[in-house]
């Protein structure tokens, strides 16, 4: 593969990366703001430990 490639797969990841960041943040704010837990995945996305939501009290 050339260096061009590379560079290429390698910015495309990052975008994909911070699309799926900035998409499980927008999940855990709706899901907050709505008084709900968000889904495991979603806090994954958002660089949450999902436990350590548990001890988060909403409302």
């Amino acid at each position: 593969m050339t260096p061009r490639n590379n560079r290429t797969r390698s910015f495309g990841q990052r975008i994909r990366s911070m699309t799926e960041a900035f998409g499980g943040i927008a999940a855990c704010a709706a899901a907050a703001e709505a008084g709900k837990r968000p889904s495991r995945a979603a806090l994954k996305a958002a660089g949450i430990e999902p436990n350590a939501f548990d001890e988060i009290k909403l409302g």
